[in-house]
């Protein structure tokens, strides 16, 4: 055992090998994405960074995708990073009010989400995704 001359608290210690290693093939076929799952993981991460860029631009009316991509690159620690504190009211359109949803109203005083019909669950699920939107692709 030998003591990190980097940190006091960090010990490095060179553990025995178990196995030989016959797995080994199998583990990194595993561990690997075929190259149709490997294009469409990439097809993936190209459409969330264009929603994300269409929202960006959306909200900030004159910004080009360069200011985009300045606002996510991250900065390296070692430069000492950004002390700046995002707030979520910087970014929200004041002509966008919160939205209020009282389902409650729609049902009798004292009911329950539990005690709801399935038909009533369906209408609550389909209110909530019109007013919401969805999360999902159901």
């Amino acid at each position: 055992m030998r003591i990190s001359k980097s940190s006091k608290d960090s010990i490095e210690k060179i553990l025995p090998s178990k196995g030989d290693l016959s797995d080994r093939e199998q583990l990194i076929k595993l561990a690997s994405e075929t190259p149709a799952e490997e294009k469409s993981l990439s097809e993936f991460g190209d459409m969330k960074y264009q929603e994300a860029l269409d929202r960006f631009l959306d909200n900030n009316p004159g910004a080009t995708e360069e200011d985009f991509l300045k606002a996510i690159i991250r900065i390296p620690l070692g430069s000492g990073g950004s002390a700046k504190i995002i707030k979520f009211s910087d970014y929200k359109d004041p002509a966008k009010k919160v939205k209020e949803i009282d389902l409650a109203s729609l049902f009798t005083p004292g009911k329950t989400l539990a005690s709801l019909t399935e038909d009533e669950r369906d209408k609550v699920n389909l209110l909530l995704k019109m007013t919401l939107g969805s999360g999902s692709n159901d």
